[in-house]
């Protein structure tokens, strides 16, 4: 069994919390959710580490908005 890469990790974490602050998006999760798996589906191809690292800020950055609202 191949070893699960601790950024993986980390993008799942980020992904379920996000998932989970988009329950109460002004405009409902029904529109968050497709937005979010759009967005992280569209990076999933990424293999460079600094690139998903940038990723990973990106998200968090989102995070701290949504939580702002």
């Amino acid at each position: 069994m191949a070893s699960t890469s601790p950024l993986r990790l980390d993008v799942i974490r980020i992904y379920k919390e996000l998932l989970y602050l988009g329950r109460e998006y002004p405009l409902g999760y029904d529109y968050f959710r497709p937005r979010l798996h759009k967005a992280f589906a569209a990076k999933a191809g990424l293999e460079d580490e600094a690139q998903i690292r940038k990723g990973i800020q990106q998200a968090e950055f989102v995070k701290k908005e949504i939580e702002a609202l």
